[in-house]
């Protein structure tokens, strides 16, 4: 028996309820998936040059980031909104799609500005949930609550988008098929479709990093990190890119993320400016979601992985991921006691994040 990856096989535009006790339709390995017809396609069949042109939705998490993790004193998430906003204006991607959580609006209301200048800059919100916390921890009805408190919060925001979108925090749709088909379901009764990650590069890596260079007045490794972040952009999209052309015989819209972080305010025009040198062409979220590398579904997996690497696991594939080495060389730049980068995650934002929901803390990084 070949391997097999199950997808939905419709219209994104008029995707039906789905039931994940069966999907319609399988795409088996072996099988070339097709563009939606009208579609220009950025390459030939065979192109794997690492430089080739592709075609990528940008979207931006979490500009109000996560409750735990330090920012400059001199920096606030409107002034990182507001730079990040612009620069995505200055290259033509006014419409941007942003999903950031609520919950620091509950002890900090002034950061409704933040939302409030995306949106004034002409930029697109999604719901994002309120706590920001995965799936899994939850209960079905504690987890629809919770996407109910963020839309008390910015609904009105939302609503002024041209399309209603849903990501889940870390992009996880973990817990169960079942499970995240009665989500689903319940998203779509309210006009709502899921917009996935199918392309990102471990940014959250960076954030201490740079945080800690900053806070040293260390000029050079601040360079250093922001090279990093760039480089690592650029290699991260191809390789995303080419597992997407292994599964699906062909390039594939792929939807990248990054964080409204410090560093991100500091890079993403070099970024953009990368992409663009190596042919990038970029495309709206709702053209990118005709594609079913977005609004398949594959099946659920408990670790730390965006659609994309999903999608890869089921069909046996290794999933693109940032190597080792080059992570370790990002996370211990610029040591500080007290400051290390994953730790500073653990002890300041998931394991209070799993209190809150009541959740035991479990966290799997692989």
């Amino acid at each position: 028996m070949p391997n097999t990856v199950r997808l939905i096989k419709a219209d994104a535009r008029k995707q039906p309820r789905r039931d994940v006790h069966h999907f319609i339709g399988s795409v088996e390995m072996g099988f070339v998936p097709r563009s939606p017809p009208g579609r220009s396609g950025v390459n030939a069949m065979n192109d794997t040059r690492a430089d080739r042109p592709l075609e990528i939705a940008v979207t931006i998490d979490d500009f109000v980031l996560w409750d735990g993790v330090p920012m400059p004193d001199d920096t606030t998430p409107t002034d990182i909104t507001r730079s990040v906003a612009k620069t995505l204006n200055d290259y033509g991607l006014k419409g941007t799609y942003g999903f950031s959580h609520t919950y620091r609006l509950e002890n900090e209301p002034e950061q409704i500005e933040a939302f409030e200048a995306w949106a004034e800059a002409g930029h697109h919100l999604g719901n994002h949930t309120h706590q920001h916390a995965p799936l899994r921890w939850m209960p079905d009805a504690a987890f629809r609550r919770d996407f109910e408190t963020a839309e008390k919060y910015i609904g009105h925001l939302i609503d002024a988008a041209p399309s209603k979108y849903f990501r889940y925090p870390m992009d996880m749709s973990s817990g169960s098929e079942r499970r995240r088909g009665e989500v689903e379901n319940y998203l779509a009764d309210l006009g709502y479709r899921t917009a996935p990650i199918t392309s990102w590069f471990s940014d959250f890596a960076f954030i201490m990093p740079y945080f800690r260079a900053m806070t040293l007045g260390d000029k050079d490794v601040q360079k250093q990190v922001r090279d990093l972040h760039v480089s690592t952009a650029v290699d991260m999209l191809y390789k995303h890119a080419d597992t997407a052309h292994t599964l699906f015989g062909a390039d594939a819209p792929l939807i990248w993320l990054v964080h409204g972080t410090t560093i991100s305010r500091d890079t993403l025009a070099p970024i953009l400016e990368a992409f663009l040198e190596r042919g990038v062409e970029f495309v709206t979220l709702d053209e990118a979601m005709k594609h079913p590398v977005n609004f398949g579904k594959p099946p659920c997996n408990e670790s730390f992985t965006n659609q994309l690497q999903r999608f890869a696991l089921a069909a046996g594939l290794p999933k693109p991921e940032l190597d080792f080495e080059r992570l370790a060389e990002i996370l211990n730049l610029a040591p500080i006691p007290g400051l290390d980068t994953m730790a500073t995650y653990e002890e300041r934002m998931f394991k209070p994040l799993a209190k809150r929901v009541g959740a035991e803390y479990d966290w799997d990084w692989s």
